[in-house]
């Protein structure tokens, strides 16, 4: 399960739906604030994912965030100084990935109430990823723990 928190542009926002449905998510959540799954832009990069994968869209963060941890999913938050390397992270049960707005990340409440914050190791000078590439990796390497080999067995 990914849960996008105010991504504001389309295109990024079908970027994570298709890429969570490539690496065998359950579900995607985007929050208030965020672009519509299903304008032309999001629908666009999500190549048809948004009508395949379930989806809830609209609620506030705190709402998708009690909601997942009434059903006994663990939050981890996407954070560029997150505590953990996200490939050492157990991938394995129950979790959502949080992630959030482009130029803002998640609010400091978020990273406070994440089981764990994730990271990317990157090298210098750059900074960050995009919203979308970070929720890709994630993403795949829960499906990597989880011995996912998609289509044909061909990875």
């Amino acid at each position: 399960m990914v849960c996008a928190d105010r991504v504001q542009d389309p295109g990024n926002t079908g970027a994570i739906i298709r890429a969570a449905e490539a690496a065998g998510a359950t579900g995607v959540i985007t929050t208030a604030g965020s672009a519509d799954p299903f304008g032309w832009k999001a629908l666009r990069g999500s190549m048809g994912s948004a009508f395949r994968l379930p989806h809830l869209r609209g609620l506030s963060i705190d709402q998708a965030l009690c909601a997942l941890e009434k059903g006994g999913v663990a939050v981890l938050a996407a954070a560029k100084d997150g505590e953990r390397r996200y490939d050492e992270a157990d991938l394995r049960g129950p979790v959502a990935l949080v992630v959030g707005s482009e130029g803002r990340g998640l609010p400091p409440a978020v990273l406070e109430r994440a089981a764990a914050r994730l990271r990317v190791p990157l090298a210098g000078p750059v900074e960050s990823l995009n919203v979308g590439v970070a929720a890709a990796l994630v993403l795949f390497e829960a499906a990597r723990q989880r011995g996912f080999r998609g289509a044909g067995g061909r990875g």
